[in-house]
């Protein structure tokens, strides 16, 4: 039904990737594992394990991924943030009957880890359109995290040659394309935005994060906020 490509350099958050995956209801998925590392050690039994130099972008490494993938649909997994066990059901249902080119989640919650608070970015802009009639805006930004699609749309669009907002370029490059965008539901997905600064591979600033956003809680524990049974 669905292939999942996740990408990481980053030993101590392999872990993390596998209790995603494993964690979905959906049961025909395949996890397509990018090794963006020559030292990282990776047990490939069960999953697609494709070792890619350091020097190799992101986006490349992205765009070699999805082609590896058996499924007609093909979605992102980062390898630090928290997908519900509803998550790739979600995608998977929005793909089918929107019959969407590409989706993805415009509304999302973001959790502090630094304060356990947990907030929702981009309130109201949950279960429509990305309306194409004019130039590309950044108010139709899908969270990179989420973008799932059909696999033949790489015969006219792929990932930039980058390591940082290659999925912003990527979904600019959807979008002049005249390709289909619908924005999901807030739920079923968490950015775990950490303590320490360096952690995170996007340019996002914690206070642009905070100023789009309204607080939910603060909790140790988000599964019952974020989730819901479709």
């Amino acid at each position: 039904m669905i292939s999942v490509v996740a990408c990481t350099n980053r030993q101590a958050y392999l872990p993390k990737i596998f209790e995603n995956f494993h964690r979905q209801t959906l049961v025909k998925k395949e996890l397509i594992i990018i090794v963006n590392s020559t030292v990282m050690e990776v047990d490939s039994v069960g999953y697609q394990i494709l070792k890619i130099p350091e020097e190799v972008s992101l986006g490349a490494c992205l765009n070699k991924g999805v082609r590896l993938a058996k499924y007609d649909f093909v979605t992102k997994m980062d390898d630090d943030d928290y997908y519900g066990p509803e998550y790739l059901k979600e995608v998977y249902e929005a793909l089918v009957q929107t019959d969407a080119d590409v989706v993805g989640k415009s509304s999302f919650y973001i959790y502090f880890k630094k304060n356990n608070e947990l907030r929702l970015y981009n309130p109201n802009r949950e279960n429509r359109w990305v309306v194409n009639n004019g130039p590309y805006k950044s108010a139709y930004f899908l969270s990179g995290a989420t973008l799932a699609f059909k696999k033949k749309i790489l015969d006219k669009v792929s990932f930039p040659n980058v390591d940082v907002g290659e999925d912003s370029g990527f979904q600019r490059l959807c979008f002049e394309s005249g390709l289909k965008m619908y924005s999901l539901s807030k739920e079923h997905y968490t950015y775990l935005r950490y303590t320490d600064p360096l952690h995170h591979h996007s340019d996002a600033r914690e206070s642009l994060l905070r100023r789009e956003s309204r607080f939910i809680v603060h909790t140790a524990s988000i599964e019952k906020y974020v989730n819901t049974k479709k």
